[in-house]
């Protein structure tokens, strides 16, 4: 007869209050998607990261609390991605409720009818050439901030993609904080360490 797991209550009453935040985080982000709310959730996603890297660092003894912690997991990357392309998207004024939104918004201003396909494809090729040179910009920062770690003896050995993340969080704080309709980074050195901050750009 097999014997049965033993399961820790502190770690399952964790699982569960991820499992209810990630819900309620979700619920929040398609509420912000839709325009419902116009700040994006950046405080709770934080918290719940938080909280998951707490939970990461607990051991778990049974085979099914870990199982469902990986499940768990492997969720919210999934989610994160989903959030991410959608981010990108609103940036770039490609994103369909956006776009959805501003038609409807033009016809109640008696702007007459939705935009035809050529004035489309041009808002598309601007936003493709907006997202070039949000990449060049974002490039060039972290050659920079790469630079200054090295010239301050920290490890240079930071991957692009983390980096830029970070960056874009940043920049979308600072604008939903200040009302501003872009952001500047600037590389300096502090106390010997290498920082980038955001700053509004009005």
């Amino acid at each position: 007869m097999a014997r049965r797991e033993r399961i820790d209550r502190v770690v399952a009453n964790q699982i569960a209050d991820v499992e209810r935040r990630m819900f309620h985080l979700k619920i929040s982000y398609e509420k912000y998607f839709s325009g419902l709310e116009p700040i994006e959730p950046l405080k709770e996603r934080d918290d719940l990261r938080r909280v998951i890297r707490e939970i990461n660092r607990t051991p778990m003894t049974t085979t099914r609390q870990r199982y469902k912690w990986q499940a768990m997991r492997a969720r919210m990357s999934s989610l994160e991605q989903y959030w991410q392309r959608n981010l990108l998207m609103i940036e770039r004024g490609t994103h369909p409720k956006m776009k959805f939104r501003a038609d409807a918004r033009a016809r109640a201003n008696g702007g007459g009818a939705a935009p035809t396909v050529n004035e489309r494809l041009a808002a598309q090729r601007e936003g493709r050439e907006q997202a070039q040179r949000e990449e060049s910009t974002l490039r060039k920062v972290y050659d920079d901030y790469v630079s200054a770690r090295k010239k301050c003896g920290q490890d240079a050995e930071v991957g692009y993609r983390a980096v830029r993340e970070v960056l874009r969080g940043q920049a979308r704080t600072i604008k939903s904080r200040y009302r501003c309709e872009d952001v500047e980074f600037k590389v300096s050195v502090e106390k010997g360490k290498a920082k980038v901050k955001a700053v509004p750009r009005r």
